[in-house]
């Protein structure tokens, strides 16, 4: 098989199998392939991320009304009554 064709061919068919290689190493780095990669989005916008845990630590640790005869008046001890903590547990967890 010395026919310049097929070896020019051939040559292309190569590089353009290189080029696919370097297109999918791209799409695998970036985030294309897993769109809420949230430890990314925390490293490009860490001050934001902070902002963010500080308002929802506030709202959780907030006042939830009056306080009631059984003495829990945050909704942070509402979601304990009601067994959230243990999924929120379990849910960062698996994040984490």
């Amino acid at each position: 098989m010395s026919d310049p064709e097929i070896e020019a061919c051939l040559s292309q068919i190569a590089g353009a199998r290189e080029r696919l290689g370097l297109v999918l190493s791209d799409v695998k780095e970036g985030r294309v392939l897993n769109p809420l990669d949230w430890r990314e989005w925390v490293r490009k916008h860490p001050v934001e991320c902070t902002l963010g845990a500080a308002a929802a630590g506030f709202l959780l640790a907030g006042s939830a009304g009056p306080p009631r005869e059984d003495g829990r008046a945050t909704i942070l001890d509402d979601f304990t009554r009601a067994g959230f903590e243990t999924a929120l547990h379990l849910f960062l967890k698996t994040l984490l």
